[in-house]
């Protein structure tokens, strides 16, 4: 019997959708859980600063990246009359699944709390519906219009290091970041690294890994719609 609330997808990429989701669930609840902080301090620790514009990222991000790996799975459903439906009815599952996991993680250590940043569970869940209504949007006018996205001019080639030829790794990564309006979190999830990594790369602490700068690269070309280089630079220069 098929499920109201997703297309009637095989058996089998119903379990490989799950299989992705919990994948997903692993890579971002580690992030959450850095965000807990002990509910006892002793006085000869300082106290840690509330963080909840980093909290509510962090949530976004693993909400998105939850949304995306089902949404992607019903591309061949795109011209059936139940498609923004079914997309809605994703986001509202998203949004539940986000606010479980902040639930069962937050109950995982009973010395430490996420609630310390001072989010409450309708702000995560405004924020969340928020991010997840745009992408339903966004889902639904691509269905609507898929030969409208522009192409990038093949001729056209930036190089980000002729922009500013003194500019270090670091500063290059953060002027990107700022133009693609990506938050640390969301590029800790494309490069594979934990945000604390993004956060030093941005402030010059730590030189990326080629490995690194080749995934920036991509990460921003595709954000920014046409090619993008980080300028090389020596360790002096950072």
């Amino acid at each position: 019997m098929n499920d109201p609330e997703r297309p009637p997808l095989d058996p089998i990429v119903q379990e490989q959708i799950r299989q992705l989701l919990h994948g997903v669930d692993r890579q971002h609840w580690p992030f959450i859980a850095e965000m807990r902080v002990a509910k006892f301090i002793p006085p000869s620790i300082p106290v840690p600063p509330q963080l909840p514009l980093q909290f509510l990222h962090i949530l976004r991000t693993y909400a998105s990246v939850l949304f995306k790996t089902e949404a992607d799975q019903y591309q061949q459903f795109r011209d059936h009359r139940n498609y923004s439906p079914w997309l809605s009815l994703l986001a509202d599952r998203t949004v539940v699944r986000v606010l479980d996991a902040v639930e069962k993680i937050d109950q995982g250590d009973p010395l430490s709390l996420l609630g310390y940043h001072g989010v409450t569970r309708p702000q995560m869940e405004k924020a969340l519906r928020d991010t997840l209504t745009g992408m339903v949007h966004h889902y639904t006018w691509m269905a609507a219009n898929p030969a409208t996205a522009p192409e990038p001019p093949k001729s056209e080639v930036v190089l980000e290091a002729h922009e500013t030829p003194d500019e270090s790794i670091g500063k290059q990564i953060k002027r990107l970041q700022q133009e693609c309006d990506i938050t640390a979190e969301a590029i800790a999830e494309y490069l594979s690294v934990v945000p604390r990594s993004i956060y030093k790369h941005l402030a010059g602490q730590t030189i990326p890994r080629r490995k690194h700068i080749a995934a920036y690269e991509r990460l921003f070309s595709e954000r920014l719609n046409r090619s993008v280089t980080l300028q090389k630079v020596s360790k002096r220069s950072v």
